[in-house]
């Protein structure tokens, strides 16, 4: 019975902790933490991304990073065109807005993981969101 308590408690402070934002000051730093081979950031971003943030309550991570202009041509070339808009209206949605925005929507096959990133040269910034 005891040891079922600590483990539902456990469980709970867990599922906490995911539901909140993790931040990360650069990509060394989050790279050391596991957050790449454990499925919660992109593989392919440039090695000078910075202000990285992700959140993961809905199981699929999520997030956005900063980074200088001129690595953007680099990176880009690592990322697909996105071929169609997702079949959620949520995700369509959130890709229109972005590309009203100025944002150009890209994929990045890893693995069997693949990820939507939004992003825009101009603002140096990227929001990126794993598809499965």
């Amino acid at each position: 019975m005891r040891a079922g308590l600590v483990a539902a408690a456990l469980a709970a402070v867990l599922l906490a902790a995911c539901a909140r934002p993790i931040q990360y000051a650069t990509l060394t730093e989050a790279q050391g933490s596991g957050a790449i081979e454990q499925g919660f950031l992109p593989g392919a971003l440039p090695a000078g991304a910075t202000l990285i943030t992700i959140e993961s309550d809905s199981g699929r991570p999520i997030g956005d990073f900063h980074f200088s202009s001129a690595e953007y041509p680099s990176m880009v070339a690592r990322f697909a065109p996105l071929a169609k808009l997702p079949t959620d209206p949520l995700l369509q949605s959130w890709v229109k807005r972005k590309d009203l925005a100025g944002y150009q929507a890209y994929t990045s096959a890893e693995g069997a993981r693949v990820w939507l990133l939004l992003c825009s040269q101009g603002k140096g910034r990227c929001y990126f969101r794993r598809l499965n």
